[in-house]
């Protein structure tokens, strides 16, 4: 009986670290949806399913590539800070100015990247917000 136990503890074992390497490989991609066109490294991508990955294999590489594989659009980011702080979260967060959603942050298992939102992109958005507003008087 006692042999048994044992067969089926190391099984486990085997399983739970076979499972624990191929997330591990996976720690740094986020794979989501967004429903609303965005701004990321300078560039409009319209809504849709996205994953955002690190370019390179090295730890020390921070560079990322966010892309739709739906859309074809896509667009490489080099963060501005990194925290290490591990999070069970993975998603993508924004920020909403003037009509428009800018890429801010991008949380993965591995830790949260600071995605800087450039103040020409700002202004941008605000100068397109106050076009797009009425204007006259009653």
């Amino acid at each position: 009986m006692k042999k048994k136990y044992l067969t089926v503890v190391f099984t486990l074992i085997g399983v739970l670290g076979l499972g624990l390497g191929a997330h591990a490989q996976e720690k740094d991609t986020v794979v989501t949806k967004v429903p609303f066109d965005f701004i990321a490294g300078g560039k409009v991508l319209p809504a849709g399913t996205y994953t955002v990955s690190r370019v390179g294999t090295t730890t020390r590489s921070r560079m990322l590539q966010l892309s739709s594989y739906e859309t074809g659009a896509g667009v490489f980011l080099l963060p501005t800070v990194f925290n290490d702080v591990q999070s069970r979260n993975a998603r993508l967060n924004f920020e909403h100015f003037a009509d428009s959603y800018f890429l801010s942050a991008i949380e993965t298992p591995a830790g949260t990247y600071t995605v800087t939102i450039s103040p020409s992109a700002l202004k941008l958005a605000q100068m397109e917000q106050h076009s797009a507003s009425p204007s006259g008087s009653n």
